[in-house]
C-alpha cells in the first residue's frame, strides 16, 4: 500500500521517574533483578498526559488535522479520551478525533494517519503484579507524529503488512487491574512464524528486498522482542532495541511509537527501519528516513523512586489518608464553560493596554476597558517563579506538595501545583514551564489541569 502522507514531524515522551529493576528485586527478597529500570509516570500522569506532552512538542502547525489517540489503558470508557488530548493542545475544534485500543492500537493509530494525515498520539501505562515481567519489564511513555502530504517530511512509510491471529497469547478482562499471559513458549512458537509472513509480506509491498538498517520489535517479552530482532536481522547493531528496554521498557500501545521515534532519532538519510508489533498477530512497516535524524536522546537525569512510593502512585498500596475534606468532583457544566482555561489555559489580554488576565477577565483593572480582549494562552510560555509553599499535610500521594507564584514572559502570573520537583529543586527565579496532568480522581473520576515543572524536567525530544 502506498500511503499519500508523510511523516512530517515526531515527538516522544518518557517520565521524569524510573524504577529500578534492582531495587524491584531487593524490596521482594529475590535475587538479581536485571539491568536497567523501567520508567514510570508520576502519580498525576496517565495516557492522556502524557500523550498531551509528546504532541505539545510539536509545531502547532503539525498538530492540526485528524487525531487518533492510542492507548490500552485508558482512562475513561464510553467517553472520548482524544477530545481530551485535543482539547489540552490548543487544535482546531473543526477536526475529527477517534479512540484506539488494545496493544495494536498504537500500530493501527499510526498506518491511520498515514492514510487520511493528521497525528497519531500514543500514550500507555503498563502495570503487573509484583515482580512479574509486566511490573518490571513495563514502562510508560508516550508518542506523537504528525503526517501530510506536502511540506518538509523527516520520513516515510514505504510499506506495511499485517498478519491477525485469534491468540489467547496476553488479555485483560474488564476491571481487572493486571493482564494474563498464555504458556510463552507456545505462544511464542505461534507469533515466530507469523513474523516471517509479515516481514516476507511487507518486503513484497514495498519492494524492499534489502537488510533493514534497523530493526526494532515491540513485544511484551524482552526476551522474546531481542531475539525476533536478532532473527529478522539488521545492518546496525540493535543499539535502539537494547536501549530502549534498558532505560524504559515495554510501553505497550505507545512502544511501537517510541521505538520508531528512538530509531528515527538515530538515523541516517537513506536509513530504512523495520518496525515489529508482535502480539494477537502481526504488524510490520518498513518507515524510510528522508533526514538525518538529530541523534539520540540522553534519558539520565531522571528521578529514582522506592518501591512502595511506585505502589502507592499506582494504587497498589494504600495508605492512611490525610485529615482533608474530600475533593468536588469533575462536573460537565463548568468544564465546558471554561473549557479554554482548563484545557487550554486561555485567559485574556487587554487590547488597550497589553494587560494579561489568568483566567480571563471582561474588565481592565488596569485601564478600565470592558469586553476589550483578545484570548491569550500561556500552556506554550515560559516561566519565572517569584514564590514557593510546601504543604506537608496535602493529600498528594507524594508529599509535601509544592506550589509556586508564576510570572509568564510576556505576562500574566498565577499561583499553580509544581510536579517533578522537591522544594529543593526549585529557587525563587527558576524557570519553568506548563505540563498537563491530573489534578485528583474522585470516585475514580480523573480531573486534569495545568502545573508548573521544572524546564529541564522529563524527557521530552522531537524533529
Amino acid at each position: 500500500m502506498t500511503f499519500p502522507n508523510r511523516i512530517t514531524g515526531y515527538a516522544y515522551y518518557v517520565p521524569a521517574n524510573v524504577l529500578s529493576r534492582a531495587t524491584v528485586a531487593a524490596a521482594l527478597g529475590a535475587a538479581g533483578g536485571g539491568r536497567g529500570a523501567r520508567a514510570v509516570a508520576s502519580y498525576d500522569e496517565d495516557p492522556i498526559t502524557m500523550a498531551v506532552a509528546a504532541l505539545r512538542k510539536l509545531p502547532a502547525p503539525q498538530r492540526q488535522g485528524p487525531l487518533y489517540f492510542a492507548t490500552s489503558s485508558p482512562p475513561f470508557f464510553d467517553k472520548s479520551n482524544a477530545t481530551v488530548v485535543h482539547a489540552a493542545t490548543g487544535s482546531d475544534d473543526w477536526r475529527m478525533t477517534a479512540d484506539f485500543g488494545g496493544l495494536r492500537g498504537g500500530f493501527a493509530a499510526l498506518v491511520t494517519a498515514a492514510a487520511t494525515g493528521g497525528v497519531a498520539a500514543i500514550g500507555d501505562q503498563r502495570s503487573g503484579r509484583a515482580g512479574s515481567a509486566d511490573e518490571v519489564d513495563g514502562g510508560d511513555g508516550a508518542a506523537a507524529f504528525a503526517f501530510a502530504p506536502d511540506g518538509d517530511a523527516v520520513a516515510e512509510i514505504i510499506g506495511t503488512a499485517s498478519v491477525s491471529l485469534e491468540l489467547m497469547d496476553l488479555w485483560r478482562v474488564p476491571g481487572a487491574p493486571f493482564g494474563q499471559t498464555a504458556e510463552e513458549r507456545f505462544s511464542q512458537h505461534v507469533l515466530g512464524e507469523a513474523v516471517l509472513q509479515a516481514v516476507a509480506e511487507v518486503g513484497k509491498a514495498s519492494g524492499f528486498t534489502d537488510t533493514p538498517t534497523e530493526t526494532v520489535v515491540a513485544a511484551p517479552s524482552r526476551r522474546f522482542s531481542g531475539a525476533t530482532a536478532a532473527s529478522v536481522g539488521a545492518t546496525g547493531g540493535g543499539d535502539t532495541q537494547n536501549g530502549h528496554r534498558d532505560a524504559v521498557g515495554f510501553c505497550g500501545a505507545a512502544d511501537v511509537g517510541l521505538l520508531l521515534a528512538r530509531a528515527l532519532d538515530a538515523a541516517s538519510t537513506g536509513d530504512v527501519i523495520l518496525v515489529l508489533h508482535v502480539g494477537g498477530g502481526v504488524d510490520a512497516m518498513l518507515v524510510r528516513a528522508l533526514v538525518d535524524g538529530p541523534g539520540s536522546a540522553s534519558l539520565a537525569g531522571r528521578r529514582e523512586i522506592s518501591y512502595p512510593s511506585y505502589l502507592t502512585w499506582r494504587g497498589l498500596l494504600e495508605r492512611e489518608p490525610t485529615r482533608r475534606p474530600e475533593r468536588p468532583g469533575a462536573a460537565a457544566a463548568p468544564a465546558h464553560r471554561n473549557v479554554d482555561w482548563k484545557f487550554g489555559l486561555t485567559g485574556s489580554r487587554c487590547r488597550a493596554c497589553g494587560k494579561v488576565y489568568l483566567p480571563a477577565h471582561r474588565v481592565c483593572g488596569a485601564c478600565g476597558s470592558v469586553d476589550d480582549t483578545e484570548a491569550y494562552s500561556v500552556a506554550d510560555r515560559r516561566g519565572t517563579v517569584v514564590s514557593l509553599s510546601t504543604d506537608a499535610v496535602s493529600d498528594s500521594p507524594a508529599p509535601p506538595a509544592l506550589a509556586a507564584v508564576v510570572d509568564f514572559d510576556g505576562g500574566g502570573r498565577i499561583m499553580m501545583e509544581v510536579a517533578d520537583a522537591t522544594a529543593d529543586d526549585l529557587t525563587l527565579g527558576s524557570p519553568v514551564e506548563m505540563t498537563f496532568r491530573r489534578t485528583y480522581a474522585v470516585r475514580g473520576t480523573p480531573n486534569y489541569f495545568w502545573k508548573a515543572r521544572p524546564a529541564a524536567g522529563g524527557e521530552e525530544t522531537a524533529s
